[in-house]
């Protein structure tokens, strides 16, 4: 195999299967397409997420698997954008810029990495309403009501 070595482990879990198709040995296939796993960092795109939110915060959970607590950051850059770079002990990584629906208190924000997410606890500028969590995303038309409910 013509796979170039790696410098930081001695074994490697490579993608792609090893066999033969036939009379064909696919070893000149698989050193285009294959990647070692220690070696590489695997882009990702998209994350699930929920939220729900209370008169004077929204709570939001990004759902990521095995979050290295040193090697990622997270910074709330303005009241209307948070930097999210995340890394994986599987060297995955999750690298954006996240526009918020409303403008929130940089100061007062916090977040918390956890096995299988990441939490953020945002503290509305406004106290209006967040019908989504992200600017950029569709708006279901719904009225989320925070609060009690006024009386007759």
């Amino acid at each position: 195999m013509k796979i170039e070595g790696c410098k930081t482990k001695d074994r490697h879990l490579f993608v792609g299967s090893g066999k033969k198709r036939g009379e064909e040995n696919l070893d000149s296939v698989r050193y285009e397409t294959s990647r070692a796993r220690c070696c590489a960092t695997w882009s990702l795109t998209t994350y699930s997420h929920d939220f729900y939110q209370t008169p004077s915060s929204v709570i939001a959970s990004l759902f990521l698997k095995k979050i290295d607590k040193e090697k990622s950051t997270v910074k709330f850059v303005s009241s209307s954008t948070i930097d999210l770079d995340l890394r994986t002990s599987d060297n995955k990584r999750y690298l954006q810029n996240v526009p918020l629906y409303a403008p929130i208190d940089p100061e007062q924000s916090t977040f918390k990495i956890m096995g299988t997410k990441l939490e953020l606890t945002l503290a509305k500028a406004d106290g209006s309403s967040w019908p989504v969590l992200r600017a950029d995303e569709r708006l279901t038309g719904e009225i989320i009501q925070i609060g009690r409910a006024g009386r007759a």
